[in-house]
């Protein structure tokens, strides 16, 4: 709940300056709708754009999208699309597309190196959640979320953009103090995950820009590309032509149009425009062919793929039900395969099927699945059967109307929560629709072809479409492996051909059962029933104890976000739980109810906005999640199933089984992942309730052990439910009263487990180094102070901001001034459960031979904040964007449920969120100099370190 938890231009002139064409006929000038339409792809034969979207394009080329939104309120969002990624580069500007979004926040015309991201935070914008970019392989995205819509703000937004566009210097002592950080980025990507891609694409994709340009380059290009690279690339593809900006928020879009006149009419090309990047063709008489990834770090999987030229395609209504029926083919697949995962002796632990265009180069259609105990052969002879299964025998009509009522709800719901959807969904939207190159579409316009298109979606239309997929192209066979296999293409060919002799029966279909759990017996009594005035948060307790608060906004339209806590959840499970918490955590779901099965369960579903699932925290069982004011009913009766029925099916330990011997090597893999098994347990003195246990521990878990674990806090463990968003209080505790309030008497509040509550800071200081699988020149260090719990919320906040402060601090000395990391990471962490357990930590990537000169730059911040008091702009830096979020959340629906989730149960939370906003005023250099001194103690700090597995 708290928030760790948790230049002006002159409008007038711009229209001597150029003239805009738009198409809406309230522009600042006549519009030309015919330039509007070409820019656009917009004509009559076109899928119907969104008119609530402004579009238009100035006489230089550069196209924009406005959009008035009042969700939230008083913002606006900003994204600036630059067509332009990693495979428009030359051999010598390998990464440099990238370079340049790193360029764009380091010095300009108008703003010097350094200071764009300062000037955002004073004005509310925290670095990476409100102001970032991002660049692919074929284009670049600026974004900024505004926290306010007022003139000056929105002018600073467009001047940034428009310095970007067209202004920045790519002064050669810039572009070298920024190659540090660009290389610790790398270094920090370079994971198996991403290593996986690149090599699928290679395989996929042959000597395409795709497969040869990774974006973040090469190490050479990084460390000695000279600026004139960069300027050629800035200089040939920074142009308007390539260029839309996209703004949607609370403001006037006629307004607004004349503010984008007024910045970016002047722009003009720099360099010579030579075409589009090339993207090399696909060949598509290449034979089935194999190829084999190793990486100790990666889940065994396999994929099957039909890989074929990308070719663009006018959005047409035509083009989008052939979308629809693609999309409910590869859903079948995905459905049947997830079935199989939960068979006795399945080889698989998931799988599904895809189909998409990627990168203005590929159309692939896969099908992938994750392998049992790493043994790829029958994991892929499940997928070849299945695909082939699919294209012989087609689909059910049971098997697409399941299928069409989850797409017919989804939009239902769409249609129905369109009018607060958030501006930031909106502005990415129409930002994707640009990459995708589709037009933006109203959610009442999909409903609608839905419902005209789905009588002619049969079985035969389904298969024909899948056919057509796969149609023209040899399959590709795909293996990903944790260990090396000898001849490995000719070997998964053979068990590939293998599988192909093995004949596939049609498909079965399913009969799909009544939910069974309608009934919980008499409603409860309500005893007691009052009304919190100045958060308008009604609270309900019934007979049986258990206790309800609920609050009715209009902030999501059609949206109900609903918290369920019973019990002490990690702390039921004592010392030795950590293990049942991963069991939990991870196959609960998987067991079912007592009466259905998972795989039951998701038909029953099909067509509701209902989600099945009942974890684990760290001081109650439950869970949070949201539906619709429709189906509020059965998603409160099915959280009432798990907690009175839960299945504990065998099915849920057999996935465990196949789970576990996944974890290990992935929690080796990487600093990072080390860090997240074994850091936690080391700050807490060697608790082993914190991290992960090793595998032997995790695999004697099962779901007998659980259901002993678990059985108090289900039987009579005390409930808190917190419901928030567009329903009526009276339905909420009529529901919830025959449901919840109808089971028998529970603890009337959680039960103290107060020796479960013990926890203690370590007491030995001395460093700790944990070993990773990774690479050898990785490593992460982090320094861990001991301060206190959240008891006192001044406290609380004081540290919370003393670690916004340091972050700001360590960015600038670790990542401006030494390039040594790509991000500091710092926090403080003040528990509400453990009693005096808290600590202040910062750190972050490394390389492995910069790491003490990274520590000692944390421990000259550290002896800064004690010795002098933050400087008033650093605090303002640390503190807006907290400010501007604390005011922006009181219109979040997320927010009020953490406020009612333990509204009754811990009434000091509800205290203190009516005062955090003075409490976060109220902080002074001066008080975050007493933390520093208080808590950052030379000597007391605990350092942990990960190294490679190979480093002395």
């Amino acid at each position: 709940m708290h928030m760790h938890r948790l230049g002006r231009q002159f409008v007038c002139a711009a229209l001597f300056v150029a003239t805009p064409v738009s198409s809406q006929t309230a522009a600042p000038a006549t519009p030309n709708t015919d330039s509007v339409a070409r820019a656009w792809n917009l004509d009559a034969q076109s899928t119907p754009a969104d008119p609530a979207i402004r579009f238009g394009v100035l006489p230089n080329g550069m196209k924009y999208a406005i959009r008035r939104n009042m969700t939230p309120k008083n913002s606006t969002v900003i994204r600036f699309r630059i067509d332009v990624g990693s495979t428009a580069e030359a051999d010598d500007q390998r990464g440099l597309a990238h370079f340049l979004e790193h360029m764009a926040f380091n010095g300009s015309t108008n703003v010097r190196e350094g200071e764009m991201v300062k000037l955002l935070e004073r004005d509310g914008l925290a670095f990476g959640a409100d102001t970032n970019a991002s660049t692919s392989y074929t284009q670049t995205v600026y974004k900024l979320d505004l926290p306010r819509a007022d003139d000056a703000l929105v002018d600073t937004g467009l001047m940034l953009m428009r310095e970007i566009a067209g202004e920045l210097t790519l002064l050669p002592a810039a572009i070298d103090r920024e190659r540090g950080v660009i290389l610790s980025e790398m270094r920090l990507r370079d994971q198996a995950g991403l290593r996986n891609l690149l090599h699928f694409l290679e395989f996929m994709a042959p000597g395409t820009p795709v497969a040869r340009r990774k974006v973040i380059g090469t190490t050479d290009v990084l460390q000695t590309a000279p600026a004139a690279r960069l300027r050629d690339l800035y200089d040939r593809f920074y142009t308007p032509g390539r260029s839309t900006l996209v703004m949607v928020g609370d403001f006037d879009p006629v307004a607004i149009e004349a503010k984008i006149v007024a910045r970016f009419a002047s722009w003009r090309p720099r360099g010579q425009f030579d075409g589009d990047p090339s993207a090399a063709k696909i060949d598509t008489s290449r034979t089935t062919g194999a190829s084999y990834f190793v990486d100790p770090a990666v889940p065994t999987a396999i994929t099957i793929a039909a890989v074929k030229p990308f070719v663009p395609q006018r959005d047409t209504p035509a083009l989008r039900r052939q979308q629809i029926v693609e999309a409910i083919a590869t859903g079948i697949v995905s459905r049947r395969l997830a079935r199989l995962a939960q068979t006795p002796d399945a080889p698989i632990l998931g799988g599904g099927a895809s189909a998409a265009d990627l990168f203005r180069t590929l159309r692939l259609t896969t099908i992938e699945a994750v392998a049992k105990d790493g043994d790829w052969r029958p994991a892929l002879a499940m997928g070849e059967q299945e695909l082939r299964r699919a294209l012989q025998h087609g689909f059910t009509r049971a098997e697409i109307d399941e299928q069409l009522a989850g797409v017919r709800a989804s939009l239902e719901n769409e249609t129905a929560s369109v009018t607060t959807r958030t501006s930031t969904a909106h502005a990415d939207t129409i930002a994707a629709s640009l990459e995708m190159q589709m037009t933006v579409s109203t959610p009442e316009w999909r409903l609608a072809q839905l419902r005209e298109v789905a009588p002619t979606i049969t079985p035969d239309a389904v298969t024909t479409a899948f056919r057509a997929r796969w149609a023209g192209v040899a399959p590709l066979v795909r293996i990903a492996a944790k260990t090396p296999l000898v001849d490995a293409p000719a070997k998964i060919l053979q068990a590939f051909a293998d599988s192909s002799k093995v004949e596939v029966a049609p498909p079965v279909t399913a009969i799909v059962a009544a939910f069974a759990y309608t009934d919980f017996g008499a409603p409860g009594k309500i005893v007691a029933d009052t009304r919190i005035t100045d958060l308008d948060l009604r609270t309900v307790r019934f007979a049986n104890n258990v206790r309800l608060t609920v609050k009715k906004t209009d902030f999501e339209k059609d949206i109900v976000r609903i918290s369920l806590r019973v019990g002490g959840g990690q702390l039921e499970f004592g010392r030795d739980g950590a293990a049942l918490s991963g069991l939990m955590a991870t196959v609960f779901t998987a067991g079912g109810l007592q009466k259905h099965s998972l795989d039951e369960l998701r038909s029953i579903l099909a067509g509701r906005s209902v989600t099945p699932g009942f974890g684990v925290g760290e001081n109650s069982f439950g869970t949070k999640t949201a539906t619709t004011p429709r189906d509020f009913e059965l998603q409160i009766q099915l959280l009432a199933a798990y907690l009175t029925a839960p299945g504990f099916r065998p099915e849920a330990d057999r996935f465990w089984q196949r789970a576990v011997p996944l974890i290990g090597p992935s929690l080796e893999a990487s600093p990072a992942a080390i860090f997240q098994r074994d850091a936690g347990r080391i700050v807490a003195d060697g608790d082993p309730r914190f991290g992960v246990p090793d595998a032997a521990t995790l695999a004697a878990q099962t779901s007998e052990k659980l259901r002993a674990a678990t059985a108090r806090a289900f039987t009579s463990g005390s409930v808190e439910i917190g419901i928030v968003g567009d329903i009526e209080e009276a339905k909420v505790i009529e529901i919830v009263g025959k449901t919840f309030g109808a089971l028998p008497p529970r603890d009337p509040s959680p039960l103290p487990f107060t020796d479960a509550r013990k926890v203690r800071f370590a007491q030995k200081l001395t460093p700790a180094t944990l070993r990773h699988a990774g690479k050898p020149g990785e490593a992460q260090t982090m320094r861990y102070w001991p301060t206190t719990d959240d008891s006192n919320a001044q406290t609380d906040v004081d540290l919370d901001l003393l670690s916004g402060v340091m972050r700001l601090m360590l960015n600038e000395e670790l990542r401006e001034k030494l390039g040594a990391t790509y991000s500091a990471t710092t926090d403080s962490d003040t528990s509400s459960i453990y009693p005096g357990y808290g600590f202040l930590s910062a750190g972050g990537n490394v390389d492995v031979a910069r790491m003490g000169e990274v520590e000692a730059a944390i421990d000259r911040v550290a002896t800064q904040l004690r010795d002098r008091p933050v400087p008033a702009d650093l605090l303002t830096r640390a503190r807006n964007p907290l400010l501007e979020r604390l005011t922006k959340r009181l219109r979040e629906n997320t927010t009020w449920l953490n406020v009612a989730e333990d509204a009754q149960s811990e009434p000091r939370f509800v205290a203190r969120f009516r005062i955090e906003r003075t409490l976060y005023e109220k902080v002074t250099p001066a008080r975050l100099q007493e933390m520093a001194r208080r808590y950052l103690m030379p000597g007391k700090a605990l350092t942990i370190r990960a190294v490679a597995k190979t480093a002395p």
